[in-house]
């Protein structure tokens, strides 16, 4: 099951709205979903307790806790005592107070691993076009965790609309990332984070701004292999000829959906600085994580996509 996603009493640990995902997996409903509906349908109902641990003979470990499930009885992860875990419900009602009581519609929820790590996906009123007719929507992910590694994060997500990836994940300075310790009052502090994260205007104005600048950027063919290069070996000049055929099958894929990708039909966008940044996250979103949600959300596709655009935007910065 290299997805990854939980599977809890026969039932797949994810509900989504929209197209039919790859993976094929959980329950799909007709519209955008409450809170409510996305624990009920997509297993996320469920609660996690901290347990004292004890030695075999039934010596006591001084500051450690179990993190386990109180319906299957599994255990997430390891913790000491200051470690305070979100609880779903929770989660699911910091986005509301984000979006406003009663307003919050998600579009994807899901559990991965034995329940260690929840995520989920709501999209924001409104959309821009980086060229006419490529339009990007605006979306805002959450993901938590409780195997004690990772904070709860809160970040924008842009989503080209015509083919649905994931653009940009972060922005120099900008705040388009949250994130929140699982130490203390966590729901207080996720009270003051629902401040900071509704300066989603600001962040989406400056996307906007860069992304027509890629999309203002022609490139010819000698550029165009310069930033893939660059995006994937760190060096503009590399011979694409004499990489390991790993790589080099990796700049092809990329270069491919540079000039047959999803929406390359669009005038501004094929031999534009935007067209070849869109073949980077198609190739991540589309191809490379056909078989692992975290390389997407965290993992490698998601630093090849943040790499993708850091470059891109030194690029279009270099040329005003």
């Amino acid at each position: 099951m290299a997805h990854n996603i939980n599977r809890t009493n026969g039932k797949d640990s994810i509900v989504w709205a929209g197209q039919t995902p790859w993976h094929r997996l959980g329950t799909q409903l007709p519209e955008a979903f409450t809170a409510a509906e996305a624990l009920r349908h997509g297993g996320l109902d469920y609660t996690v307790e901290k347990v004292a641990i004890q030695t075999v003979d039934g010596a006591k470990v001084p500051n450690r806790y179990a993190l386990r499930r109180t319906d299957t009885g599994a255990v997430l992860g390891v913790c000491a005592g200051m470690y305070q875990p979100l609880q779903n419900n929770d989660a699911f009602a910091f986005f509301d107070g984000v979006f406003g009581k009663d307003k919050a519609r998600y579009e994807v929820a899901g559990v991965l691993g034995a329940g260690e790590r929840v995520w989920l996906l709501a999209k924001l009123p409104g959309e821009f076009e980086a060229v006419k007719g490529d339009a990007v929507s605006k979306f805002l992910l959450l993901t938590n965790g409780f195997d004690t590694n990772e904070p709860v994060r809160a970040r924008f997500t842009p989503v080209r609309v015509v083919c649905q990836n994931t653009l940009s994940l972060a922005l120099g300075q900008t705040a388009s990332e949250v994130r929140v310790q699982h130490i203390g009052n966590v729901k207080a502090k996720l009270e003051i984070a629902g401040n900071l994260l509704r300066s989603a205007g600001v962040y989406f104005n400056e996307t906007q701004d860069l992304f027509r600048g890629f999309a203002k950027y022609g490139m010819k063919q000698a550029e165009l292999s310069g930033y893939f290069a660059e995006v994937i070996t760190g060096d503009r000049s590399a011979n694409v000829n004499e990489l390991h055929p790993v790589t080099r099958n990796r700049i092809l894929k990329v270069q491919e959906l540079n000039e047959t990708g999803v929406g390359h039909e669009i005038k501004g966008v094929r031999g534009t600085l935007w067209g070849a940044y869109n073949a980077v996250t198609e190739y991540v979103d589309h191809f490379k994580t056909s078989e692992d949600l975290g390389y997407l959300v965290d993992g490698g596709g998601a630093k090849l996509k943040q790499r993708a655009f850091d470059v891109a935007k030194e690029w279009a910065l270099a040329a005003n």
